[in-house]
């Protein structure tokens, strides 16, 4: 999909761009805070990378040699993303606690500030623009890519909460408290930040092994499954549904009983049109089959 490439490639573009800035500026002005939040960048741009090779290889159409499709890709790239972003967050971590103990260090908060100013309106640009193509494009790497957009800006906005309270404490009797600033930034910052790719772990964990998919597209489909169950008058139905990346897995069995009105092949067929069709609202790729028995014990 041209369009998940392109929106990808400006991800990876800004990457760069808030990378080499940040490990720029950090290393001038001799702060963590700012080396961390380009360190963030850099490994986002590696990550968008990755991403966009993964993408290209998923929609590659070659049904021999993948016939239930490469769905499972995605899930699997984006378990990757969160095992990398959670291993920075905890290296950070530990490192921003050791500078701490260490009596912290003194930075040009002027320049700092400077620094968090372009970082957060940047950063907001390109994560409510990645999250806008997300949601259209139905796509869980983009998602995941938004959501590395919104914690870097998260973090940049912190970071210029922080030197603001650095001035100010400047400007005060606690002036030498200004010199841990920057290290407890550090500390705060990546204990939160380890919760979104925990989450985020979790969740893709659950698509990789088959879990079911999420309360609400199950309960649509069940609506529409059970409505269908009542107009043909079907003894009982069987529906299993899971979320495999950007694909649903739907397997649905109808089973028979002496009162359907459901007897011909093209009947059968017009079934399975009127299935595919109330699906149509559930903006994901859909793996779908329609099975009819007259015996419970294979659609369980």
């Amino acid at each position: 999909m041209k369009t998940e490439k392109n929106v990808l490639m400006l991800s990876a573009a800004g990457g760069l761009f808030f990378a080499v800035l940040g490990l720029t500026w950090g290393i001038i002005i001799q702060s963590s805070m700012i080396m961390f939040d380009g360190l963030y960048s850099l490994i986002s741009l590696f990550i968008s990378i990755l991403a966009i090779c993964i993408s290209n290889f998923i929609q590659k159409k070659d049904f021999e040699k993948f016939p239930f499709g490469k769905g499972i890709i995605e899930p699997i790239t984006v378990a990757f993303q969160s095992i990398v972003l959670f291993v920075m967050c905890s290296l950070s971590l530990l490192n921003g606690i050791k500078e701490l103990v260490s009596g912290g260090n003194s930075i040009n908060t002027g320049l700092a500030l400077g620094y968090s100013i372009i970082s957060s309106i940047g950063c907001t640009f390109v994560y409510l623009l990645m999250k806008k193509k997300g949601k259209r494009l139905s796509s869980d790497i983009i998602r995941a890519e938004s959501n590395q957009w919104l914690m870097d800006t998260i973090l940049s906005v912190a970071v210029f909460a922080g030197f603001i309270i650095s001035v100010i404490l400047g400007l005060t009797s606690f002036a030498y408290l200004t010199r841990y600033v920057d290290s407890l930034m550090v500390i705060i910052t990546s204990a939160v930040f380890i919760k979104l790719p925990v989450k985020t772990l979790i969740r893709s964990f659950k698509e990789i092994v088959n879990s079911t998919a999420s309360k609400e597209i199950n309960d649509k489909i069940y609506t529409i499954v059970k409505n269908i169950e009542d107009e043909y008058k079907f003894e009982n139905s069987v529906t299993r549904v899971s979320k495999i990346g950007r694909e649903l897995r739907i397997e649905i069995d109808f089973v028979f009983n002496s009162n359907s009105i459901l007897n011909e092949l093209e009947e059968m067929d017009k079934v399975r049109e009127q299935v595919s069709t109330n699906m149509k609202g559930i903006k994901l790729e859909k793996w779908l089959n329609v099975n009819f028995t007259g015996d419970r014990k294979w659609a369980v």
